[in-house]
């Protein structure tokens, strides 16, 4: 059995290694705290949505969070405020292997979120395009196809959707998708995981995510919300129960594994989307607020 898993991560891992690169681990230095309000009015027009885009809410009710020029509001019962990290630039040297290169960037971590303990910390990060792609022009290939995606078509899904920060590991899948205007811009945000090995779809390392870029291409604008369905197992662990409605992961038979991926990818498709913990509605709600003012 061990066998097959390492023999599996080894072909994932040389199929990533010459793709991935990920946003540099910098010192950081908090900003200032979070703003309390009733409810958040949009104050820039937004572009007219296609007709598989969800329009951006003029006006929500929770907790409006105010930082660097970036302003968005969290829901009631998906956080209590958020804390802001200005994430200083790693240019590149000799010596600086390639995936700790990065322009200086904003991240937002979500406080008193429901899911604690997940893989994944809930964040937001906002990049600035240019200086991103200047200094890692694989960027550049992430923010035309995230272009080809949200500026309808009519050609089909990719198989991997455009991603950032990016992971050492795969995309193993990805559902629910929608595209959606938040106040500066639109994006595509859907579920998914990554792995860098044959492992089952479960609560622990699932998030819902959203990729967007502001109206003017200034800005690249990423989510990672941890996020749980009813029917997953509670983490990726062989020992760890099912649920009745779970679908099976054949730790035996590493072949079967696209199979599992499908087969959960079609029922959370199929789940409703307040039936997901925090729901798809407050998360949606959340990015959908984001708004970017540039002095």
């Amino acid at each position: 059995m061990k066998r097959k898993l390492f023999g599996w991560a080894g072909i994932l891992f040389l199929t990533l290694a010459c793709g991935l690169f990920a946003p540099a681990a910098a010192p950081t230095q908090p900003s200032v705290g979070t703003i309390v309000a009733e409810t958040f009015q949009a104050l820039t027009e937004t572009a007219p949505a296609a007709e598989t885009q969800v329009p951006a809410p003029t006006q929500i009710n929770g907790t409006v969070v105010a930082i660097n020029n970036i302003s968005f509001v969290i829901p009631m019962g998906i956080g209590s405020g958020a804390q802001g990290e200005f994430i200083e630039a790693v240019p590149p040297s000799n010596d600086m292997p390639w995936w700790e290169i990065g322009p200086a960037y904003n991240q937002y971590l979500i406080q008193s979120y429901p899911l604690a303990g997940a893989f994944h910390e809930p964040r937001i990060f906002v990049y600035p395009v240019s200086e991103y792609v200047q200094m890692v022009p694989d960027v550049g290939g992430i923010v035309d196809e995230l272009k080809t995606i949200i500026n309808p078509s009519g050609a089909a899904m990719p198989e991997n959707l455009p991603f950032l920060p990016a992971f050492n590991a795969a995309q193993i899948f990805h559902s629910n998708e929608q595209v959606i205007q938040f106040q500066s811009g639109t994006g595509i945000r859907f579920l998914t995981q990554y792995a860098q090995a044959p492992y089952p779809v479960n609560n622990n390392s699932l998030f819902y995510t959203f990729q967007g870029l502001t109206s003017d291409g200034a800005f690249y604008v990423s989510a990672i919300l941890p996020i749980n369905a009813a029917f997953l197992s509670a983490d990726g662990n062989p020992e760890t129960a099912l649920p009745a409605e779970g679908i099976p992961f054949d730790w035996e038979n590493f072949e079967n594994t696209p199979q599992h991926f499908e087969l959960v990818k079609q029922k959370l498709n199929a789940t409703d989307a307040n039936a997901f913990s925090p729901s798809l509605t407050s998360l949606d709600t959340l990015i959908q607020s984001i708004k970017i003012s540039v002095p």
